[in-house]
Order: C-alpha cells, then sequence, then structure tokens
C-alpha cells in the first residue's frame, strides 16, 4: 500500500476503525551500548538530545490517540532500546503526560537494564502510574555473558534485582536460551542446561514473570559473524528442546505456568500487553521504529473486520524530531484472508488459543469448517475448552508444523 493510498484513507479513519486501539507501545531507542547478538532499533544515548525526542515522541501520541479514537489505554509498554537510561528531566517529562493515558487499573511496564538501574530511576517510578518493571538479565552464566556482548556485570544484574524488590512493582526478567558456545572450552550441552536451571532457580523466588526466548542469530549481528566464522558453536534442535524441557519441568515445579511460547508467570501475573499482541487485538506505537497495527472494519459489513493497517515507523531520528506526527513511509494493507492467517499464527502461540467465536464474529469463518483436515489429524494435540482451541504446551515445539497445515488448508 502507497503512502498517497493510506493519505486517501485518512491514515487513522475513525469512521473505519471499527475498534479504538486499547494498548499503547513506546519506542525508546537509547542505549548505552549494542550488545552482540540484539538487531533492534537503538543508539548510543550520547547520540541524539533525550529532551527533543520525548517532545516528539508524546507530540506523536497526541496527535495519533485523537485519531484513532483512544483517549486512554488499558496498557502501556515503554520499551526499547533502553528506557532506563533515559535522563531525569526526560524521564520525568514522559511519565507525567502519560498517567493522562492510562485508563483506570492500566498495566503499565516499562524496561531497564540492570547497569542503568539507578535509585532515581526507581523512586521516580513508584511515584508514578508504573506497575510492572522488565529487567533484561539475560543470563548469569560468566561465559555466556561474554559471548552475548553485555553491557554492565553480572553483578550489577544481582544487585539490581535486589533494589528493585524493594519496590511496589510486578517484576520480569528476560533470560536467554541457546546462547552460542565457545569450541574447545569444555562447556557441555549438560553445562548449559545446569546454568540456565542454576539461573531459573536464582531467579524465580524474587520474580513474578520469566520470559525466556530461544537465541536467533540475527544476520548483521556481531554475534552472527562470529558463528558464521567459526568463532562459536550453535546449539543443535535437540539441545535446544532439552533446555526448553528442563526449564519447562522446573518452572512448573515452582508454580510457574508456560502461557505462552516463551512466557511463564505465576497465576495472575501474565502479562497483559503482550497478551493483547498474541490476540491481535488492535495497538498503538509511537516512537521512532514503533509499529501500529489498526484493525479496518468491512465496509460492506461494519460488524467485521476488513483488514489491518500496519504502520513501522522510520528509524532516522532528526527526521522524527522534525516532523513526528507524519506518516510514515512503511504503511502496508493487510488482507482479510492475510488476517485471519495472523490471528491463528499469534493465538496458538499462547495456552489460550483462538477463540472460534471471535474469528466467527470478526472474519464470518466457522474454523472447524475451514480446517476439518487439520483439526482431525492434530486432534490428540488439540485442547478444546468450549469456543477456545489450543495446542496443548508440550506441543508448543512443533506448533509451526501446525500452522504450515492450517495455512495450507486455508488457502
Amino acid at each position: 500500500m502507497s503512502i498517497d493510498d493510506a493519505a486517501l484513507l485518512g491514515a487513522f479513519p475513525q469512521a473505519q476503525t471499527q475498534f479504538p486501539p486499547r494498548s499503547l507501545y513506546l519506542h525508546i531507542p537509547f542505549c548505552a551500548g549494542r550488545c552482540a547478538y540484539c538487531d533492534f532499533f537503538s543508539v548510543r544515548s550520547s547520540a541524539y538530545p533525550q529532551d527533543p525526542y520525548i517532545d516528539a515522541l508524546l507530540e506523536q501520541l497526541r496527535v495519533w490517540s485523537t485519531a484513532c479514537g483512544a483517549d486512554s489505554f488499558d496498557t502501556i509498554y515503554i520499551g526499547g532500546g533502553t528506557p532506563s537510561v533515559l535522563d531525569a528531566p526526560s524521564l520525568d517529562k514522559l511519565l507525567t503526560a502519560l498517567s493522562a493515558y492510562a485508563a483506570q487499573g492500566c498495566e503499565w511496564t516499562i524496561e531497564a537494564n540492570p547497569e542503568s538501574l539507578s535509585d532515581r530511576f526507581l523512586e521516580r517510578l513508584a511515584g508514578s502510574g508504573v506497575t510492572r518493571l522488565s529487567l533484561g538479565i539475560q543470563t548469569l552464566s560468566v561465559e555466556e555473558w561474554e559471548v552475548l556482548g553485555r553491557v554492565g556485570s553480572i553483578a550489577e544484574s544481582r544487585a539490581a534485582l535486589e533494589r528493585v524488590r524493594a519496590y511496589p512493582f510486578d517484576i520480569s526478567v528476560d533470560l536467554l536460551a541457546g546462547i552460542p558456545r565457545r569450541p574447545g572450552l569444555g562447556i557441555s550441552a549438560s553445562s548449559s542446561k545446569n546454568q540456565l536451571l542454576a539461573a531459573l532457580s536464582e531467579l524465580e523466588p524474587k520474580v513474578a514473570h520469566l520470559s525466556l526466548y530461544d537465541l536467533t542469530l540475527e544476520p548483521g549481528t556481531t554475534l552472527e559473524r562470529r558463528v558464521r566464522a567459526g568463532e562459536l558453536r550453535v546449539p543443535d534442535a535437540d539441545e535446544l528442546a532439552d533446555l526448553r524441557l528442563a526449564a519447562d519441568e522446573f518452572l512448573a515445579s515452582v508454580g510457574f505456568c508456560r502461557y505462552e511460547v516463551s512466557n511463564y508467570a505465576r497465576e495472575g501475573h501474565e502479562c497483559r500487553h503482550n497478551a493483547a499482541y498474541w490476540s491481535m487485538d488492535p495497538y498503538l506505537g509511537v516512537g521512532s521504529g514503533a509499529v501500529s497495527t489498526l484493525h479496518l472494519r468491512d465496509p460492506d459489513d461494519p460488524e467485521r473486520l476488513g483488514s489491518f493497517l500496519r504502520m513501522t515507523g522510520g528509524v532516522d531520528i532528526a527526521r522524527y524530531v522534525d516532523n513526528p506526527s507524519a506518516l510514515p513511509s512503511n504503511v502496508e494493507r493487510i488482507d482479510r484472508s492475510t488476517a485471519l492467517f495472523e490471528f491463528l499464527m499469534m493465538g496458538f502461540r499462547t495456552v489460550r488459543g483462538v477463540n472460534t467465536k471471535r474469528i466467527d464474529a470478526l472474519f464470518g469463518v466457522d474454523l472447524s469448517s475451514a480446517l476439518p483436515r487439520t483439526f482431525a489429524r492434530w486432534k490428540g494435540e488439540l485442547a478444546w475448552r468450549g469456543d477456545e482451541v489450543s495446542l496443548h504446551p508440550q506441543n508448543f515445539d512443533i506448533l509451526n508444523r501446525f500452522l504450515v497445515e492450517c495455512m495450507e488448508e486455508l488457502s
């Protein structure tokens, strides 16, 4: 879809937007340094002045939220980059302005890295509407820390977690599984598993939520180049499956539920913001590089979903600051059939799966009638609870095979 076509639609036409977004993402691109595995959009915090960027972000939020018909949000997520590197004036300005957009009972998350988690930062969060803090630790292994090229240290990670526990936030921690190893150092698959289990054992009593992601080698990153050069070896599929199984069994034994492919939580502490993504609810993203996905209704049947409008902000910060509310060049219209598959792809990542009644209401599609062969073939791996159908969590490792069959039958 060209930018001119999007402009003709009015970009965020309230007349076409069936459901105003109730989730808000804000991108803070500043970081103290770039980790070896990271390909998220970020810049060194010293490269650009922060205050003009925050002014631009808030101006975009003001204009776009009005255009979308969103006066408040049920979930707010400040990610990056590293939001905890914001200086005091910029952080104060951001949190003060955002409080006006937080609905009653809003889940409000901010990401932080241990090396930049100051007492000043935590005190300011405690005096705001922030309810949840996501701490990027990634590993507590000395060998893996070096491989990842992390800023800071393991000691700082441990100290940061202890400081956070003194505040009334829900705490989530990010960890990585499947970190490459240097050949010839005697670091075996079993030692990697033991290191992961040791980290989980240390962290689980202190947090309510854990995200355990399989590390992906992103092209162009330092880590990918080292693997390609033979300096590092990536765990094979069997090793990764063994790591995940060990993590599943341990976390289940201490009261954590795996409620999504990569996420575990104690009961009642699941991330509502991420759940909005997995449910394919519309959401607004502001900031340089941020993504928005809006639902456009079918003009011939206004009760149903016609398509998505997905917009990805540019990564030229200077241009963004000059005109923050401008429509980005990367605007995509996602057709109805692709939107349906995205609903399935995201929904089946979770233990709740997809709601067949909702699919029928939005798309006019009865899944049982649309996927008879796939549902029959996978009958033993599927769980039905009224209108909801999902894969059993132990089958998440074969999710892609299931989705391929869904896509083939739908097409």
